[in-house]
C-alpha cells in the first residue's frame, strides 16, 4: 500500500505526539499470547511443556498468560488440542480482566463469537455456575463450540438473538461483557486497513449504544459491565460512553480498573471538537506503539442505582439421565466419582450432555446448546468424545494409554500405533495420555500374538500435516 497510513487512521495524528512510532507499529507483526486453561494444568506446568517449541513470557498483569514471539503458532501445537490453553491477542485479555468475574456470579457474554473471551469467562467462574454466551449470527459461534469442547466447559449455555433486544427479563445478570461490533481499526497490525462509509459507522455507533442500553437493563443494580472494542474511532468509543452516562440518569458510573497494562492511556477528554464526559478518564485505551498490542478500547461501568431487585428467573434443567448410562459409559474407565460431584447429565438430540448442576441460565428463551457433549447415542456401546475424554479422563484408572512422542505423533495423524498391551487395558475403547495428560481417546485391537493396534480417533479436523516434534 503506498498510502500509509490510510486517511481514516491518520487523523489520530490529532491526538498522538508520538503519531510516526504509530505508523511504524502498525507495520510491525502481531504477536499471539496464551491464556492457561487452569482446569488441565497450571502456568508453571505449560511453560515446561511449551518449551523449545514456543517462545513464551509471562504477562505480569493477567496471571496465567504468556506473550509469544510474532513467528508462533500456538494452534499447531499438541498442547493446543489438549486445551491446555486459550489463544488469542494480548489486548483482549482486558475486558476478562476488568469485568472481575468470581464463582457465584451469573454472567452474559453479549457479543460472544468468536469465544475466546467467553472460555477465560468461564473459566474464572471455576467452570461452574452460569455464562450465557450470546451472538446475532450463530454460523460465528463454530469458534466458540470448538473451545469449550477443548477446554472442557460445562458452565455454558449458548444463544442467538439481537443482543439489543435480548428477550430475557431485565435485571438478570451480575456482571456482562458487552464486546461490542465496530469498525476494527484496531486490527490493523492484522492487515485490516480497510476504512468504514459514513453510512455504516452512523450504524454500528447506534447498534453499540443499543447493546450498552440492553445492557444496563440486564444487569442487576450494583453489577458491572465492560464495554469494549477493537478501535480506535472516538466516535465508537468515548462518544458512545458519553452518550450513555449521560442518558443514565445517574444509573451509571465509570470506575477505574484495580490494574493496569503497561503503556496503556485514559480515555480521551476530547476529539474532533467534542469534549467527552470526565468519567471517560477512567477508561482505557491501548495504542499499539505504546503497548505492542493491536488497538483496543475498553471501559468497566457499575450500575448504582438503589432500584429494587428484579425478581431472578431460571430455566430448569433438563431431565436427568438415566444413571446406568452415565455409569456404561464411564465405567470402562473407572472414572474417579468425585470427577463427577455436581454435575447434571442429561439426554439432548441423541446425545448425552453435561453440565454444572448449579447452572441456572435465566427463564423463557430458547438455548442454542447447553454443557459439554459427553457421547453421541448410537449403537448398542456409546464411546466418550474427545472433550469428554479430556475432561473426564484424568480421574480415569483403567484402559489408558500412555504413548512416547513417536507413537503420539501417530496418534495424532490418525495412523494405526502397533504397540504392546499394558497392564489395565482390554480391546475396546481407551484413552489416550501423553505426558501425564489425556489428549482423546482410540480403539484398540489385539492380535493373536498378544500385540497391540491402536486405532486413532483423533479428531478430523484437529489433524496438523507438519512433522511432530520429539519432546520426551
Amino acid at each position: 500500500m503506498t498510502d500509509f497510513p490510510p486517511p481514516h487512521l491518520a487523523r489520530y495524528a490529532a491526538v498522538l505526539t508520538d503519531y510516526d512510532a504509530f505508523v511504524d507499529a502498525l507495520r510491525a507483526p502481531l504477536p499471539q499470547t496464551l491464556a492457561v486453561n487452569g482446569l488441565r494444568t497450571t502456568a508453571e506446568a505449560l511453560a515446561g511443556l511449551i518449551a523449545g517449541r514456543l517462545q513464551a513470557t509471562a504477562i505480569p498483569w493477567f496471571p496465567g498468560a504468556f506473550r509469544l514471539a510474532a513467528e508462533d503458532r500456538p494452534g499447531r501445537d499438541w498442547t493446543f488440542t489438549a486445551g491446555l490453553y486459550t489463544v488469542q491477542e494480548e489486548a483482549s485479555l482486558v475486558p476478562v480482566r476488568m469485568l472481575a468475574v468470581a464463582p457465584g456470579h451469573r454472567v452474559l457474554d453479549l457479543c460472544a463469537a468468536p469465544g475466546n473471551k467467553t472460555a477465560q469467562l468461564a473459566l474464572a467462574l471455576g467452570n461452574r455456575g452460569t455464562l450465557v454466551a450470546n451472538d446475532l449470527k450463530l454460523a460465528r459461534m463454530t469458534p466458540l463450540f470448538d473451545v469449550c469442547r477443548r477446554l472442557g466447559l460445562v458452565n455454558v449455555s449458548t444463544t442467538g438473538h439481537d443482543g439489543a433486544v435480548y428477550p430475557v427479563a431485565d435485571g438478570q445478570f451480575d456482571r456482562i461483557l458487552v464486546d461490542a461490533p465496530c469498525t476494527a481499526e484496531g486490527k490493523a497490525r492484522r492487515g485490516y486497513l480497510r476504512d468504514s462509509t459514513p453510512a455504516f459507522r452512523a450504524w454500528i455507533t447506534g447498534q453499540q449504544r443499543a447493546l450498552l442500553r440492553r445492557a444496563l437493563a440486564l444487569c442487576r443494580p450494583g453489577g458491572r459491565i465492560v464495554y469494549s472494542t477493537c478501535t480506535f474511532a472516538p466516535e465508537e468509543n468515548e462518544a458512545v460512553l458519553s452518550d450513555l452516562l449521560e442518558e443514565s440518569g445517574g444509573r451509571l458510573r465509570l470506575l477505574a480498573p484495580d490494574f493496569e497494562v503497561p503503556g496503556a492511556t485514559p480515555g480521551l477528554e476530547a476529539f474532533g471538537g467534542r469534549r467527552f464526559h470526565p468519567e471517560l478518564r477512567h477508561a482505557r485505551r491501548l495504542w499499539p506503539q505504546r503497548t505492542d498490542t493491536g488497538g483496543f478500547f475498553a471501559a468497566l461501568l457499575e450500575r448504582v442505582d438503589d432500584a429494587p431487585p428484579a425478581p431472578v428467573s431460571a430455566a430448569p434443567l433438563p431431565p436427568a439421565a438415566p444413571a446406568a448410562l452415565v455409569e456404561g459409559l464411564l465405567e470402562r474407565f473407572a472414572v474417579a466419582p468425585e470427577r463427577l460431584a455436581g454435575l447434571h447429565f442429561f439426554e439432548e438430540r441423541r446425545h448425552l450432555r453435561v453440565l454444572d448442576g448449579a447452572h441456572a441460565p435465566p427463564a423463557g428463551i430458547a438455548y442454542e446448546t447447553r454443557g459439554l457433549d459427553v457421547s453421541r447415542l448410537r449403537g448398542a456401546r456409546p464411546k466418550p468424545t474427545t472433550a469428554a475424554a479430556m475432561a473426564f479422563g484424568p480421574g480415569a484408572t483403567r484402559n489408558l494409554l500412555d504413548l512416547d512422542a513417536p507413537a503420539f505423533a501417530a496418534w495424532r495423524a490418525r495412523r494405526e500405533v502397533r504397540l504392546p498391551v499394558p497392564a489395565g487395558a482390554s480391546p475396546g475403547p481407551v484413552l489416550i495420555r501423553h505426558r501425564g495428560l489425556v489428549t482423546g481417546t482410540g480403539f484398540l485391537r489385539v492380535d493373536d500374538d498378544g500385540k497391540g493396534r491402536l486405532e486413532s480417533q483423533f479428531p478430523k479436523a484437529w489433524v496438523r500435516d507438519e512433522p511432530f516434534p520429539d519432546d520426551d
